[in-house]
């Protein structure tokens, strides 16, 4: 019973510190929840939040069924990894370039949705092939250095790392809300947003093109 009980806390607290740690990185989401908790309240940003919580805990559940598929087909066509990574680092170029060319990004985050601000948050959270990567590197690391995860793992273990996954998300991105409740209307400058998301890109791609030369 001790056992069982301690097994159930670890594999909440597993899905709740990777998802926690996930969603610290600046995203579509994130920025939704701070926009929105600027420009009215932190309550109507907290539907976001409990949406995207839910969209991220149901890419989870899609990565740990198909992760050996997805993984094996990413990896077997090496024209579809460099075809993601030449969109990321031309994506990070324009965005880091875009004053010289005098690009305009118009966030879509600030236009009116005819969807309810839960259903915006979990479609930004699910509708995100990025997360689905992260989540089936995620399970698959889990598997070679954490706990054994697939569909054969217990009910109720697989219960506790999906609420962890859950309740993670919420947490992260509640703080986001509260902090741009407290921000300025007057700082609504995404420049540094815009840097940042480019940065990342761009040293993402370059940190992954190098780890595939390695692999060859």
């Amino acid at each position: 019973m001790i056992e069982s009980s301690v097994m159930l806390l670890f594999f909440f607290a597993t899905g709740f510190v990777i998802s926690g740690l996930g969603s610290i990185p600046v995203s579509s989401t994130n920025v939704a929840v701070v926009t929105t908790a600027m420009d009215t309240s932190l309550k109507r940003a907290m539907g976001i939040v409990y949406g995207a919580a839910l969209g991220s805990t149901l890419l989870a559940f899609l990565a740990l069924f198909y992760h050996r598929l997805f993984t094996n087909y990413f990896e077997d066509n090496l024209w579809l990894q460099i075809t993601f990574l030449a969109l990321f680092f031309l994506m990070g170029l324009a965005i880091l370039l875009r004053n010289q060319f005098n690009l305009s990004f118009e966030n879509p985050l600030n236009k009116k949705w005819n969807v309810s601000n839960f259903t915006k948050g979990a479609l930004l959270s699910f509708l995100n092939p990025p997360s689905l990567i992260f989540w089936i590197l995620v399970i698959s690391l889990a598997n070679t250095y954490l706990l054994s995860l697939s569909i054969k793992s217990p009910v109720f273990y697989l219960v506790a790392f999906f609420c962890g996954i859950f309740f993670g998300r919420i947490t992260v991105l509640t703080i986001y809300g509260k902090i741009g409740k407290k921000k300025d209307k007057s700082e609504k400058d995404n420049s540094l947003v815009y840097t940042i998301i480019g940065i990342a890109l761009i040293g993402g791609t370059i940190v992954q093109a190098v780890r595939m030369i390695i692999d060859q």
